[in-house]
């Protein structure tokens, strides 16, 4: 079985969680973390019993593919140095935090011919991949909606403050709402046009945005309808695809059961279990993202979610703020 020596660039939560999976894959011969902050790579890696990079341009001359797990900020800067020595990259979401990244990322993966890997992980969730089965199945027609509602707390006392700045994070639709965004997409095509209202009145008054609701139209023809909030203290996590012959609808926050329902025939319950595997403490859609993405690394295949996915789901978020700004319909 083909092997990676996997760079981690970054040490922080999301790191871990993906180092949890990878340390168990049969396809790594071992990892190395680096994070510009010394004390923290090295307390990631004590966690794993792996080594410290002491650069970034150490660490992606002695890795097989490197492994993106930063904050938003920081993504365009490790991808550059990936690209420099031609190294594949997986990268975590979202892709980048403004237009110039979009584009100077995109022309260095171009320059270097690089393997490149989005990381959408919703995308690898059995209950996701399930309702993405169904719709194909034609099991409840042609969509005619596609709609998503996240919301919850970040308390900003609890949150590093870089989450909380846009410059940095890109803001909640950047930073989180790319998930909405793309499960949106994947099910009913490329986001055309949207029309968003934005609240600032919570979180830090006047200064973040912390609540959208927005609709638009998709390349299939369908509606998209998209509500995000990091200002709620109620947990609340729906998904659904409404189409011509009945419905999909998944309740994340409570039971995780992809419903089909029809007018006129019983519903039918599709069970997709835990998002967690309670043993190893793994993240099971990160889990399998991670065996995907060496896979197809290992084989030569192409990527399961690209460079252009991640890009088109930053461009639909920063429409959306666009459209908070100006009051207008905006077109992507």
């Amino acid at each position: 079985m083909k092997q990676f020596r996997i760079g981690i660039v970054g040490a922080g939560l999301i790191a871990k969680d993906h180092a949890n999976s990878l340390t168990r894959n049969p396809r790594v011969c071992s990892i190395t973390f680096f994070d510009t902050d010394t004390e923290r790579a090295r307390a990631a890696a004590d966690l794993f019993g792996v080594p410290v990079a002491k650069s970034l341009r150490e660490l992606v001359n002695q890795s097989d593919i490197i492994w993106i797990c930063t904050p938003p900020f920081a993504h365009r800067a490790a991808i550059l140095a990936a690209c420099r020595v031609k190294r594949p990259i997986f990268c975590e979401k979202p892709l980048g935090i403004n237009e110039t990244d979009l584009r100077v990322i995109a022309a260095a993966v171009r320059r270097a011919r690089v393997p490149f890997f989005m990381g959408q992980s919703g995308r690898y969730s059995y209950f996701f991949k399930k309702m993405k089965e169904l719709v194909e199945d034609g099991a409840i027609g042609q969509p005619t909606m596609v709609w998503s509602t996240r919301l919850g707390y970040f308390d900003p006392k609890k949150h590093p403050a870089w989450r909380f700045d846009a410059k940095l994070g890109g803001g909640m639709l950047i930073e989180f709402g790319v998930h909405e965004i793309d499960f949106v997409s994947w099910l009913g095509g490329q986001w055309t046009s949207v029309s968003a209202v934005a609240s600032s009145r919570i979180l830090r008054p006047g200064n973040f945005v912390d609540t959208v609701a927005a609709v638009g139209t998709l390349r299939s023809g369908a509606i998209a309808r998209v509500e995000i909030g990091w200002a709620s203290p109620r947990y609340l996590w729906q998904r659904g695809v409404e189409g011509e012959t009945g419905s999909l609808f998944l309740d994340d926050s409570k039971v995780r059961e992809v419903n089909l329902l029809r007018p006129g025939k019983k519903p039918q319950i599709f069970r997709t279990g835990n998002w967690m595997d309670m043993r190893t403490k793994e993240n099971l859609s990160l889990k399998d993202q991670a065996t995907a993405v060496l896979d197809t690394l290992a084989k030569g295949g192409q990527p399961g979610v690209t460079l252009a996915d991640g890009a088109a789901a930053v461009r639909a978020a920063l429409a959306m703020y666009e459209s908070t700004r100006t009051g207008r319909v905006v077109r992507i």
